[in-house]
């Protein structure tokens, strides 16, 4: 198997390939953010508005 990337082409043996296309096949865990991004949101609205009250 043989792919470029960017200006280099890697050559890779079939065994290699097929490790790879295993990893890649694999189902990896859904992301779940460190933050609630609404309650983020919500708190930036809080401060923006006390700004622009101060205005």
């Amino acid at each position: 198997m043989a792919t470029s990337s960017f200006s280099r082409e890697f050559v890779l043996s079939k065994e290699a390939a097929e490790i790879l296309s295993e990893e890649l096949e694999k189902q990896t865990e859904h992301y779940v953010p460190k933050k609630d991004m609404q309650k983020e949101l919500k708190k930036g609205e809080s401060v923006f508005k006390q700004i622009l009250s101060h205005l």
